[in-house]
């Protein structure tokens, strides 16, 4: 009975041999494989990029993450400037493992990005957003590449959806937003560009300093003082705005003197802003009051030491043929430009204007 019984193991033991073999073999293979994807993501780490692409493709049809391996190999071939390669291996990937081509694609997108291919990064970006994929990554590289190209229009459109889909967070949707009209107000060369993009603006949108800034001043270079004063002096009304403050003297609508009336009516309420001070100067310099000018400018400084008003007190003293102290003034404004800090108030005139102080 026993020598029967190993006979009868011995005889199972030969049919199940290719088998049992075949699996073993086959084990061996997908360590191996596995093994080599480490080893050649460690190279891809170190730099080595033709050591990494051979040894991520030797073993392909064999590992059990070729995806890996392939995505792995297209990155090496890229950094030896090797696109067809790059190109073949995306292809590759995308056959080993159909179930992930949403992620083939944007590793496409991130590769031709990196290499300068932008047409073509976009070009996959936006059929994938045709496609449905509302991944943050896409819509977030879709952006850049928008940005770089400096397609608003086409941005603004993606916006929409943007807003609509909720992936990317909520400030940064508010900050591209604001960017975005930024390019829109100042891209427009057409006359009235800069208008017609205003006017497609939100309430909200209309009442942002930033963006106001940037309508004002297209509106000043186009010559159009009294859309840009009646624009400005309202929305200082709504709330005060150094900036705006600042930008209203570079406004010269007619008559100027009426201009000059209504700031000095903003300074019972603001008697000590440098801003204001300096929009009242640059008024009365429009109206030929340079002694008026000099006053609030020297005041100016005193209150919020600035490079501007340096500037400012530089280029009305050199009218006035002082040099000397125009030079003074243009020495300290380019130093205090250099200086990030907001400007401060000075305890010490006579030194942070000197000469200048002693004849105003």
């Amino acid at each position: 009975m026993l020598a029967a019984y190993l006979l009868l193991k011995l005889i199972w033991n030969l049919v199940r041999a290719p088998r049992s073999i075949g699996l073993w073999k086959e084990n061996r293979r997908h360590a191996l494989a596995t093994r080599a994807t480490l080893a050649g993501y460690s190279r891809l780490i170190e730099g080595e990029w033709e050591e990494a692409e051979e040894i991520l493709t030797q073993r392909l049809g064999y590992g059990a993450t070729p995806l890996l391996s392939c995505l792995g190999a297209a990155y090496a071939a890229q950094q030896r400037g090797d696109y067809q390669a790059r190109d073949e291996y995306l292809m590759q990937a995308r056959t080993e493992d159909p179930d992930h081509s949403e992620a083939v694609e944007i590793t496409r997108a991130r590769l031709l990005e990196r290499a300068g291919q932008l047409d073509e990064a976009r070009g996959v970006l936006e059929q994938l957003h045709e496609q449905g994929i509302r991944r943050r990554a896409v819509q977030g590289m879709l952006v850049d590449l928008l940005q770089r190209q400096q397609d608003w229009p086409a941005l603004e459109v993606l916006f929409k959806d943007l807003k609509r889909s909720r992936v990317l967070p909520e400030q940064e949707l508010k900050t591209l937003n604001r960017d975005l009209q930024v390019r829109l107000l100042t891209a427009d060369a057409r006359p009235d560009g800069g208008s017609l993009v205003w006017s497609r603006l939100s309430r909200r949108e209309r009442r942002d300093p930033v963006l106001t800034a940037v309508h004002v001043r297209s509106l000043i270079d186009s010559g159009s003082m009294k859309q840009a004063e009646k624009i400005l002096r309202k929305a200082i009304a709504r709330g005060w705005n150094g900036d705006l403050v600042r930008l209203y003297g570079h406004v010269r609508s007619a008559p100027i003197q009426a201009q000059l009336d209504h700031a000095q009516g903003w300074r019972r309420s603001h008697p000590d802003d440098p801003d204001l001070l300096m929009t009242l100067a640059r008024l009365q310099l429009e109206l030929k009051a340079r002694d008026e000018a000099l006053a609030l400018l020297v005041e100016a400084a005193r209150i919020g030491v600035s490079g501007e008003t340096y500037m400012e007190l530089g280029l009305l003293l050199e009218s006035l043929g002082e040099s000397s102290k125009a030079l003074q003034c243009y020495r300290r404004g380019l130093q205090q430009s250099q200086v990030p800090a907001a400007p401060t108030r000075s305890e010490s005139p006579a030194e942070l204007l000197p000469a200048v102080i002693e004849n105003a």
